[in-house]
């Protein structure tokens, strides 16, 4: 079962339980994510029914890691792709300041320096809007 299967609401309680460090309770759950207790608790029954999470003494925790499309799960946090992509050309964009300074700039370097900053910046951008696309 992907994670894109999941309604909105189960998804967002989800996303919230993997990114909680303890067990939450379906009122703490509701209280985070603004919503009815009638419906929180109705959403954690269905992550339930799908094995995705389970009930422990003080609350629920994530049982299974599911695959979110454009996602990837490091520890518990969930960092979008772009984000790994703007990373990358952050790298290569202080690699390219370390040349210029080293070097002195050069039509070439200044080239790679506006194509790295735009990359990472375009990237980083995107990450964050599927990121609040998601949580929305």
């Amino acid at each position: 079962m992907a994670g894109e299967e999941l309604s909105k609401t189960s998804l967002k309680i989800y996303v919230y339980l993997l990114s909680s460090s303890s067990p939450q309770g379906v009122r703490e759950i509701a209280r985070a994510l603004n919503l009815p207790v009638s419906t929180a608790h109705y959403h954690v029954k269905k992550l339930m029914e799908l094995g995705l999470i389970k009930e422990e003494s003080d609350g629920y925790r994530v049982s299974k890691v599911v695959g979110l499309e454009g996602f990837l799960v490091i520890g518990r946090k969930l960092v979008p792709r772009f984000t790994v992509y703007a990373m990358f050309f952050a790298g290569v964009l202080i690699g390219e300041l370390a040349l210029v300074m080293s070097r002195g700039l050069t039509p070439d370097g200044l080239i790679a320096l506006i194509v790295s900053l735009t990359a990472f910046a375009l990237f980083f951008i995107e990450g964050m809007m599927v990121k609040s696309k998601l949580l929305r």
